[in-house]
Formats: structure tokens, sequence, C-alpha cells
């Protein structure tokens, strides 16, 4: 009897989503495209993580275009719900199919001059489609900020976001023009064989993903977190949280770690009705209820950094 895997294509659809949900699993290898963001669960905040629905989705759209599951979750994204394709693997599909594609690059970027001119010529009747990007394209279309010569008589691309960060266009002068030439030429002359769908590149500003740094910090949650004194407090921190999309690995693992300190309120409780020295007390002697957790600021930041460390371990969290 044959043991191979039986291709993606001819799986059952409930062993498509099994696959799906066993991919997500793999965590980190898994295109940050394809993640959920952080949300806010019952009052626990549930950390970012691969969506099963949008791995599957992939696949599917994978299989329409015959390629394999890795290939896709390489090549496809998902932007607003859609998937798009990478203008790399639109070229490599309509190649495939049999088609020309042509790129003719001219000019540099620091000389004013750069053009690229991307043509594509059907194998069956020969039709031809050609569409032609450059900087000052790129600026009418509201993807640069400026291209100008700086001190020294050097041309520069300037695409920032709103908080200062360089935009694809300016991290890939270069590369970007190719990327919207060939997303062109395939839409307007290759449907057959794309199906349609848009490229990333024209989705998003680039496409290409880059470092994303930490989300700006509007309230000191370290602080509140290290505050908060009963559940139900540190419960609407992480909701105001959530709401606020500012969560990164260190304030997560901070709230788990203050979380698991406030479930131990109700550990080990002297009883008022004897002395320490087993007599019995005064009928007016107070309750004395310890302290729930750590009781200084650096007791706290002992548990946290041994709660963060744990995560780090354990493959939770990422470290750094």
């Amino acid at each position: 009897m044959s043991t191979a895997v039986a291709p993606y294509e001819a799986a059952s659809l409930n062993d498509r989503m099994k696959y799906a949900q066993t991919l997500a699993a793999a965590g980190d290898l898994i295109p940050k495209g394809l993640w959920n963001s952080a949300t806010n669960v019952n009052g626990v905040l549930v950390p970012a993580a691969p969506s099963p629905g949008k791995v599957l989705l992939v696949m599917e759209t994978g299989a329409m275009l015959g390629l394999a599951p890795a290939a896709a979750l390489q090549s496809i994204d998902v932007v607003e719900g859609r998937a798009t394709l990478s203008a790399r693997l639109m070229g490599a599909l309509i190649r495939k199919a049999g088609h020309k594609l042509e790129i003719v690059k001219t000019g540099t970027i620091p000389t004013g001059d750069y053009k690229v001119t991307v043509t594509g010529t059907r194998a069956d009747d020969g039709s031809v489609f050609t569409a032609t990007w450059d900087i000052a394209r790129a600026i009418r279309a509201g993807l640069v900020d400026s291209y100008q010569k700086n001190q020294g008589g050097v041309w520069e691309v300037r695409a920032r976001s709103d908080k200062g960060k360089a935009k694809p266009w300016e991290a890939y002068a270069e590369l970007m023009p190719v990327w919207r030439a060939m997303s062109e030429v395939g839409r307007e002359g290759f449907a057959d064989v794309l199906f349609g769908l848009y490229s990333t590149e024209e989705m998003t500003d680039g496409g290409i993903p880059l470092a994303e740094p930490d989300p700006e910090q509007t309230e000191d949650w370290l602080k509140l977190i290290a505050e908060a004194d009963s559940e139900d407090a540190l419960a609407e921190i992480g909701k105001r949280l959530a709401e606020k999309g500012e969560g990164t690995d260190k304030i997560r693992a901070a709230y788990r770690a203050r979380m698991a300190i406030l479930n131990t309120i109700d550990a080990e409780i002297v009883d008022d009705t004897e002395t320490p020295a087993g007599g019995a007390a005064p009928a007016d002697a107070p309750h004395v209820t310890p302290p729930a957790g750590p009781t200084s600021e650096e007791d706290y930041e002992a548990v946290a950094a041994a709660q963060f460390d744990a995560a780090v371990e354990a493959g939770e969290v990422r470290g750094g």
C-alpha cells in the first residue's frame, strides 16, 4: 500500500483546515501578514498569533494558481481581507504560462533619471503590454514624498511614515518601480494567468516587510501594571492597552507576571484567633492581611524578570 502523502488539492476541506491549523502553530515561521492582532478576551490580553483562517485562504489561493502550500505561504499575503500576490510571483506565473516578460532599466536614482519599463508579450496572440514607472510617477501616485538633490548634488528619494520611518519606496527605491511596472503589466495583459488578483505592492505602500518598531507608548504601561492592586484593575489596564494597540513582548510578559501575583491573594493568611505562641489572641486583635505579591518595586521587577525569562525560554515571546 502506498504511503505517499495525498496532494493538497485532493484533500478534503476538513483535512485542509487541520493542515492550516498545524501550519499556524509554527508561530514565527509564518509570515507576519498572516497573523491576527493582539486582542483582549475577558480582561486577558491575548498576544498576536498566526491566523489559521488566513493560512487557509493563502493555501486555497495558491492551489488555484497551481502552487504548493509552502510556496503560497512565501508569496501570497492577505491585505484588507484579500489574497494578494507578490510582484515576483506574478512574473514567475506569467513566464511559467509561456508568455514573455522583459525588464529594461535606464538611468540611476542618484542622477535623477532612473526609469523602469516592463514589457509583456503574450504567447497566444502576440499582444504586447507595456508599463513604465519612475520616481516622478510614484510622487504623483502619493507613494513618494519628494525626489530632490541634496547639498552634494545627488538626487535622493524621501518617503516617510507619520513617525518618520523610511517606507519601502525610500529604502528600496531601485526595486519598487520594477514591481509596480510588473504588477501593472500582469493585471492588464495576463488576467487569465493571475485570476484578476492584485499585487501586494498595489495594495500597500510597497509590500516589502520592514522591521516594525514597537508602537509609541501613550501611557506608562509597565508602571500601571506594576501598581495594579486587583485582577479587575489589571484587566481594565489590559483592555485599554489592547484598544490602543500598544502591546509589546515586554509589556505582555509583565502583564502575565502581575496577573500571576494577583492570583495569590488568598494564599496563606495567619489565623487571627491565635497568637504566634499558640495562646488565644485578644478579642479585639485586628485581622492582618499580608500584602499580595512583592512589597517593593525591586521585588516586583525580580518576579517580572523571572516570568519574562521563562516565557522567552518557552518560546512564548521573543527576547530582546
